[in-house]
């Protein structure tokens, strides 16, 4: 086993001691740090580690300055919310907590779950009175009216992104559709408040976490989320989960991410198809990049695989398009089809000649891509 994968086998052990409240059972020299914290850290899981290090009575600065951070940060992000709230109500505007907001109040301690922001939903017809709030609190504007969002910042590093709609329109058009009229899934709490019911949060938080897995990679933190929720949410009705996850075309993704939590935080063995799904969150971080997005899409384009026949292929298909991708991007050509040759030798051309860069960049990917199963 490489170091690699020990350091990643050590991690999801913690993991499991943490939101099991079980007692860490390593002792310091079976662990290396520099490689732990540094995995840690790229997926947003310090803090809950610090906890599982402590169970067994080790105290590594890293992690507890971490759970430290973490206890701060959380700490101002309440006050500042409470705030935020009281002003809405006030107003009379309604809100509703997304997000990690909801979710660390499941996990077994608090301080366990990290967040950078907060996320809420709101009126979105009341946004310009929402600025004059959020200002009147002492927070910034950025990116006013451009986003699904609009985020409010404050020193030292208190971020609010206030909502008014789930998902930024065109960008995932089906879970935009489904949660257009979002505030009629919710269910009135007191006041001001409202909440998505148990069920429905958790088609959410699901639909979110496929939104970043899908685009540019999501980390070992939205599984941990997963497990946590399920973990403390023992009665959900799958049937009714089910029916909705069917309009989202998110069915064999919640099967797979249920059935893989399950396992990995209780310490099963995973199945090596379990197993090659978590390596795309491991090979991720918190909140992906562009060379994962790249991965991704080549690992749904290569069906998995990283054989020469596959990549021959793969470069085949580009060069020479065809199908949906040509009725969809090239409809004259799709129309004429005699005229295919003209397409098959004018687009490489283009270009070499407007973009040389992008087909070094592609043709590297590829050359380089590794299977989910063998890449971790």
């Amino acid at each position: 086993m490489d170091n690699d994968s020990k350091t990643a086998q050590t991690l999801l052990y913690l993991l499991s001691c943490a939101v099991n409240a079980e007692e860490c059972k390593l002792k310091p020299d079976e662990i290396d740090f520099d490689g732990l914290y540094s995995l840690a850290a790229k997926h947003g899981l310090s803090s809950v580690v610090a906890f599982a290090l402590e169970s067994a009575g080790i105290s590594e600065r890293r992690f507890v300055q971490a759970k430290l951070k973490t206890k701060r940060r959380l700490g101002l992000l309440d006050i500042e919310r409470e705030n935020i709230y009281k002003k809405m109500s006030e107003a009379g505007i309604w809100y509703a907590p997304l997000k990690g907001i909801v979710l660390k109040d499941f996990y077994p301690r608090y301080g366990m779950r990290e967040m950078t922001d907060n996320d809420i939903l709101c009126d979105g017809s009341k946004m310009p009175e929402i600025k004059e709030i959020m200002e009147s609190l002492g927070f910034t504007c950025e990116h006013y009216g451009a986003w699904h969002h609009d985020t409010y910042n404050k020193p030292p590093a208190i971020v609010f992104e206030m909502h008014h709609s789930l998902f930024l329109t065109g960008d995932m058009p089906l879970f935009d559709s489904y949660f257009a009229d979002a505030f009629d899934r919710l269910a009135h709490k007191e006041g001001c408040e409202y909440a998505f019911s148990d069920e429905d949060f958790y088609i959410y938080i699901l639909a979110h976490e496929y939104k970043h897995f899908s685009h540019n990679g999501t980390g070992l933190r939205s599984l941990l989320d997963l497990y946590v929720y399920l973990n403390t949410h023992p009665k959900l009705d799958f049937d009714y989960i089910g029916r909705e996850l069917e309009k989202l075309s998110l069915s064999d993704f919640e099967r797979q991410s249920r059935d893989v939590v399950k396992k990995l935080f209780s310490l099963q063995q995973l199945s090596e198809e379990d197993a090659e799904f978590l390596s795309l969150f491991l090979g991720s971080s918190l909140y992906g990049s562009a060379s994962q997005g790249t991965y991704n899409f080549l690992t749904q384009q290569l069906d998995g695989k990283d054989t020469k026949s596959a990549k021959i292929k793969y470069f085949f298909d580009r060069i020479f398009v065809h199908g949906e991708a040509l009725e969809r991007h090239y409809p004259f050509f799709a129309e004429h089809k005699w005229l295919l040759p003209a397409l098959y030798v004018y687009r490489p051309i283009k270009t070499l000649f407007t973009n040389p860069k992008s087909i070094t960049r592609e043709t590297k990917s590829i050359v380089k891509y590794e299977s989910p199963k063998n890449r971790w």
